[in-house]
């Protein structure tokens, strides 16, 4: 057989596996896409191009007559309502639609109906059969309509994602937060967010921050209790300040996605470098190496309150300087700092510890 034959029959029995083997691969993408998180199905659907339905493509494509509007929802729920109007939310249009109620909660009109037809039943001295419908109404509302205190925190959260989806960049809600340690514990948006009664109006925040941060991050609230600590408590500045509320590609969401040190040298420019000489733990372990950020009982926020015993956890075995201590003229021994009444502070002699541009020892 000639090899312009071999190859035809080869291609030939390809194509005939393809064909065979095609449902079940369909099938079997299908399965594993199901059981993927929601962050890679919007991956996979993103790399094709096609993304999934949002609440804006609901809204665009829904006929009018399907909402009974807001000012509907405010003849009853007239605190809500009210409070609503001083949101963000009231103010926000996807096309030529207003957002309102039943952008989250969903279509009303069934709800509505039953009530209108039972107040109806009241005027009319009905009393009893006007009581069934108010029942019936209640029922269709759990039946139909988003009730956000009867949710799960990952259904809430989809509800909130259907808008809040952005781009695919590192100021995407939706990004970040799939990706976040919120997302991996079960916070959702509605933990420190009030869509209706926000007592930080501009993001819809439940508790201005610190406050809203302490009610889980009550460890950081006693390190912020500390006497040395970033101006946290006074207002000086915020928690999301350095961490990214929503997620990241950091630990502990740092805000800066390039890494933690970034986030610190934003402030800290002069111990940014690069430095001719480096210090490797700042390095390599980076600022936490050394210090504790939120609050510590050394006044440069250091791990350890004097400085001496923070170096000897790494330069326990560094060679002494002759004369050092008593007994020990020309010899080599330790720094023997923890019990030195003269070379008390490393940095007395090693100034520039974060790095240097002219000596190995940071020496300035």
């Amino acid at each position: 057989m000639n090899k312009v034959k071999r190859f035809t029959l080869l291609i030939f029995c390809l194509l005939s596996i393809a064909i065979l083997v095609s449902p079940q691969i369909k099938k079997l993408t299908g399965a594993v896409l199901n059981k993927v998180s929601i962050g890679d199905q919007l991956m996979v659907a993103r790399a094709e191009n096609k993304l999934p339905e949002t609440q804006q493509n609901k809204m665009a494509a829904s006929k009018a007559e399907d909402f009974v509007g807001s000012q509907k929802c405010a003849d009853c729920h007239t605190n809500i309502a009210a409070h609503y109007q001083l949101t963000p939310h009231a103010k926000v249009k996807i096309g030529d639609k207003q957002v309102g109620c039943e952008s989250c909660h969903g279509s009303a009109i069934n709800h509505v109906a039953l009530y209108d037809t039972a107040a109806k039943l009241t005027k009319e001295g009905k009393d009893a059969e006007a009581q069934a419908l108010y029942n019936d109404a209640a029922k269709v509302a759990a039946a139909s309509m988003k009730s956000f205190d009867s949710m799960t925190p990952a259904e809430s959260t989809k509800t909130c994602l259907q808008c809040h989806e952005g781009t695919q960049d590192r100021s995407d809600v939706r990004f970040n937060y799939l990706r976040s340690e919120h997302f991996r514990h079960g916070v959702s948006c509605l933990d420190c967010h009030s869509s209706h009664s926000p007592k930080r109006v501009e993001f819809l925040l439940k508790e201005t921050e610190p406050e809203g941060c302490y009610k889980c991050h009550a460890d950081q609230k006693v390190s912020f209790a500390r006497p040395f600590h970033h101006k946290v408590p006074e207002g000086g500045m915020k928690c999301s300040d350095c961490h990214n509320q929503h997620g990241g590609f950091q630990q502990k969401q740092i805000r800066n996605w390039i890494g933690a040190d970034m986030t610190c040298t934003k402030c800290h420019t002069d111990k940014q470098g690069p430095f001719v000489y480096e210090h490797a733990p700042l390095k390599i372990e980076g600022c936490q190496a050394c210090h504790t950020p939120h609050g510590a009982t050394n006044p440069k926020l250091l791990k350890r309150n004097e400085v001496r015993f923070l170096c000897l956890e790494c330069h326990s075995n560094t060679p002494g300087l002759p004369g050092e201590e008593p007994g020990s003229i020309g010899g080599q021994v330790p720094h023997n700092l923890a019990s030195s009444t003269t070379y008390n502070n490393c940095v007395r002699c090693h100034t520039a510890i974060h790095g240097s541009n002219s000596h190995p020892r940071f020496y300035r």
